[in-house]
């Protein structure tokens, strides 16, 4: 289980320097905001799939 999640983990990195809770400075278009806001929100989304998938998993192992 633990090789999934890494396998998971790796395949949902962001790409570049990402972050979800990035600082906005004054002077940045809006276009570039929005950018950055949804790309926060994606990460967040992939983070959602990944605990999903852990949580599938385990339901599959326990029911062995």
């Amino acid at each position: 289980m633990l090789s999934l999640q890494l396998a998971l983990e790796r395949a949902w990195q962001p790409r570049g320097a990402s972050n979800v809770h990035t600082f906005i400075p004054l002077g940045l278009s809006v276009n570039q905001r929005l950018l950055e806001r949804l790309e926060g929100e994606n990460a967040q989304l992939r983070n959602s799939v990944v605990d999903l998938m852990l949580q599938i998993q385990a339901l599959r192992d326990s029911a062995r």
